[in-house]
């Protein structure tokens, strides 16, 4: 019986990334220690805790980067999500107000570049859709409950909403059977 190798074969590192990450490391976590403390010290508005959220993403998004589902749909992924998460702590933190309007058309982008990159070549992309889908669920259930929360800005809800919708039932026409068998192998199911 053949087995065939799916995981990446893990490479050596070289000399030099891992002194970068060494360091950046000792300055994330002496950022993580004074930040907060000049905060504190100083008092006023809570802007350590969008510092440390940045810093988070640096080090996850380009100096950890993951060995599995290392492609561009899977890190464009985790950056639309952390990106949102930086929005929305700027908004309650810092500048309140703009965020209900702001975020939506952020994620709207993102998830049109995506779309974009999956549709271009589908048959190598569709291993790449659990991500994809996961977040346009999200997104749909997140927005539909947006518009019950914030009134004032609806419509860019409503475009989020359907762009996913549409993305979704695009991605279930043109999968149809190998999206179930992607299921089936990401979940285990038979």
């Amino acid at each position: 019986m053949d087995f065939e190798i799916v995981y990446p074969h893990i490479k050596k590192q070289s000399i030099a990334m891992m002194y970068v990450r060494y360091v950046f490391g000792l300055v994330f976590l002496a950022a993580a220690v004074v930040c907060p403390t000049v905060n504190i010290v100083l008092g006023g508005r809570a802007w350590s805790v969008i510092v440390l959220w940045s810093m988070y993403m640096v080090w996850t998004l380009i100096l950890k980067a993951p060995l599995v589902e290392r492609n561009l749909i899977s890190q464009g992924v985790k950056l639309l999500v952390m990106t949102v998460i930086l929005l929305i702590l700027i908004d309650r933190l810092l500048y309140p107000g703009w965020a209900a309007f702001v975020v939506p058309i952020v994620a709207y982008g993102a998830l049109m570049v995506l779309a974009v990159l999956f549709f271009v070549n589908v048959s190598k992309q569709r291993h790449n859709v659990m991500p994809l889908l996961a977040l346009t669920v999200i997104v749909m259930v997140c927005s539909a409950v947006a518009m019950f929360v914030f009134s004032e800005t609806r419509w860019p809800m409503i475009v989020l909403a359907s762009t996913a919708a549409v993305f979704l039932i695009a991605s279930v026409i043109i999968l149809k059977s190998r999206l179930i068998s992607e299921l089936v192998k990401r979940f285990h199911i038979k």
